[in-house]
């Protein structure tokens, strides 16, 4: 059940790339440790400066992650109160 809509959804196979995709990520997860030597959870968020985010359907990118805080900036032009 998808716990925003509260549907059911039909499952489906992964393709190859999919596939491929998800090996490739375990990869790097498990390559990743914390700072006292345990293993990054798999639920966590990885983020990396530089990269671009997709954040309720607007693109930012990383520019700064301190240890309480992380800075997104918007990518592109970023309409306020467009009222069409």
């Amino acid at each position: 059940m998808n716990l925003y809509t509260n549907k059911f959804e039909e499952l489906v196979d992964m393709t190859e790339d999919e596939k491929y995709l998800e090996k490739k990520y375990n990869e790097v997860l498990n390559s990743l440790v914390r700072p006292n030597g345990e293993p990054v959870p798999r639920h966590w968020s990885i983020f990396e400066v530089g990269e671009t985010y997709v954040i309720n359907n607007y693109t930012f990118e990383c520019k700064y992650i301190g240890e309480t805080s992380i800075l997104f900036e918007p990518i592109g032009v970023v309409e306020i109160n467009n009222k069409e």
